[in-house]
């Protein structure tokens, strides 16, 4: 029994065609960002070739997917001439989008802002409106006073209206 060379096995099973599609995948998605440019590619993401010729992209909202739909013949001449892939059509769907961006680009992890002190539960609803007013009026100490109504007002609702928001809405 004679043994043929591993290197002889791997380039016929690369040149089978049910393993072409997905390699054309791989090159697609090497390229993407040049074939597209950084501010798109920002925006996309290939998800599937399928058999017949038609490339399944997620776009990040319906927006890029309409306004992609004006670009996709020429990107699909643009695939084929740079890198041989012949394209019968672009799909672009902002459906996926969510889970093919978290698994592709995961997010930094949230800044750590300290411990936090340990408060128990409030005992009663009325404990638990103390202590979110207790909360409030700690924040707003050192906010100047609303000329009309005298309440502690955040700089720039003063500095945007000369009052407070309720005031403003008041005069209105």
């Amino acid at each position: 029994m004679a043994y043929t060379p591993l290197a002889t096995v791997l380039q016929q099973w690369q040149q089978a065609p049910e393993w072409q599609q997905p390699q054309q995948f791989l090159r697609l998605l090497e390229h993407w960002p040049k074939l597209v440019g950084a501010i798109v590619a920002e925006h996309t993401v290939p998800l599937e070739l399928t058999g017949q010729g038609v490339l399944l992209v997620a776009v990040a909202s319906s927006s890029w997917a309409h306004h992609l739909m004006f670009s996709r013949s020429p990107l699909m001449a643009k695939i084929q001439q740079t890198l041989g892939i012949p394209l019968s059509d672009i799909r672009f769907s902002h459906r996926d989008w969510r889970s093919q961006r978290s698994a592709i680009a995961p997010h930094d992890p949230l800044p750590k802002v300290g411990d936090l002190p340990k408060v128990p539960p409030a005992a009663t609803p009325q404990e638990a409106f103390q202590r979110w007013q207790a909360q409030v009026r700690q924040r707003s100490r050192d906010y100047p006073l609303c000329p009309r109504c005298q309440c502690p007002t955040p700089i720039k609702e003063l500095e945007r209206w000369g009052v407070c928001g309720l005031c403003s809405t008041r005069a209105v």
